[in-house]
């Protein structure tokens, strides 16, 4: 089955079959917000929807594209990423009685299938497509930073260390005269 720009699937029958059945989900959205000022683009999934004991495992790899901002540069550029995930979806509605299941444990970590029998791909997805990113986001190896922030570094050493440069002088300036006492 393919799904085009939507992360909710429909899981009723795969509820109704029998433990192990499957399904195989193609995913691909054009867009896709991983945080509030942070988007996906093309991004594509494969997955593997399982019924399992008490719910549903989704299992797959989702690759994209997140448009983030260079840390020396400022300016936006597509960071390439890859990655997988495991995540549990259990109901809160039987699929055959349609009486409300017992919910789990609070402590107990996994996904829903709604009332009408969806589930819904988003959140396991941005969680791990956001811990794939790096940490320190440089739009290329030899980016050199703002260009203000260059001008001058050479001759000076960094301007943030001005003031301990000065405290250090200070101290050398004193050091004659302790040594006269």
């Amino acid at each position: 089955m393919e799904l085009r720009n939507d992360t909710i699937f429909n899981v009723a029958q795969l509820m109704k079959d029998d433990l192990g059945s499957a399904r195989i989900v193609t995913l691909d959205l054009d867009e896709f917000a991983l945080d509030d000022d942070l988007i996906a683009i093309d991004v594509h999934g494969d997955l593997r929807l399982i019924r399992i004991i008490h719910g549903i495992l989704a299992s797959g790899k989702i690759k994209g594209l997140a448009l983030v901002e260079c840390v020396r540069c400022l300016e936006m550029f597509e960071q390439p990423f890859e990655a997988d995930f495991d995540q549990e979806y259990r109901p809160t509605i039987d699929v055959r009685s349609g009486m409300l299941v017992d919910p789990p444990a609070p402590e107990e970590e996994f996904g829903t299938i709604d009332e009408v029998h969806e589930l819904d791909l988003s959140e396991p997805m941005r969680q791990v497509a956001i811990l794939s990113l790096p940490i320190k986001l440089i739009c290329r190896e030899e980016c050199p930073g703002l260009p203000e922030a260059n001008v001058g570094e050479e001759e000076t050493g960094d301007r943030r260390l001005g003031v301990l440069n000065q405290l250090l002088e200070a101290e050398l300036d004193d050091e004659p005269a302790a040594a006269n006492r």
